[in-house]
């Protein structure tokens, strides 16, 4: 490494180290219930300069599409199914809503404040419907077996409604608003998919 490079990498360091301490300050905000946290408000708790924040976001919705990203790398492992779509129906079920309910404890105050935003920031928004459509994808290969013996007709209507049950739309509802337990919640939405797929 010459003299002239090791500068530039420090630089880029410090530039990394910066904008993932902004993004996890915004995380912070989302799980205190500050959905909508300015550049201002967030340059003042990270403690770095206004002027720094505008270099590293152009505006407040690509701050936010940073974190959505930053919350889905902090998620990734916790929503693997390592065996997906083995075992029998009532244990993929079983395995499914309890990474479901996981991903809901660490990502739900992300996903409050995406819903919240998505109105207003178009790629938020785009944001959001691209991780639906991951969920929604993760969904058909976990119950392949079941879907793949359906009609047409009867597949998307399976399809749809367990897609429904499961996003994290449903379990925010049940575990925020219903107030069940993660157990209880994990209960209703298991007994909902073993009736679908009765």
């Amino acid at each position: 490494m010459t003299d002239v490079e090791a500068p530039a990498d420090g630089r880029v360091a410090r530039r990394e180290r910066n904008i993932n301490s902004v993004l996890d300050v915004v995380l912070e905000m989302f799980a205190e219930e500050s959905l909508f946290p300015t550049i201002e408000q967030v340059a003042k708790r990270s403690g770095l300069s206004l002027r720094s924040l505008y270099r590293y976001f152009a505006d407040p919705a690509e701050l936010l599409e940073a974190v959505i990203v930053r919350s889905r790398e902090q998620v990734a492992e916790a929503v693997l199914l390592p065996a997906i779509g083995q075992g029998s129906v009532a244990d993929r079920i079983d395995d499914f809503v309890a990474m479901r309910l996981r991903l809901h404890e660490i990502s739900g105050p992300t996903f409050r404040a995406t819903m919240a935003n998505a109105a207003r920031h178009p790629r938020v928004a785009a944001e959001l419907a691209s991780n639906r459509d991951l969920m929604r994808d993760q969904f058909v290969l976990q119950f392949a077996p079941e879907l793949e013996g359906l009609s047409t007709k009867e597949r998307e209507h399976v399809l749809n409604a367990g897609d429904l049950l499961t996003q994290l739309d449903a379990v925010d509802f049940l575990r925020r608003h219903r107030q069940l337990s993660t157990d209880d919640t994990h209960a209703v939405v298991a007994a909902a998919l073993g009736a679908l797929f009765r």
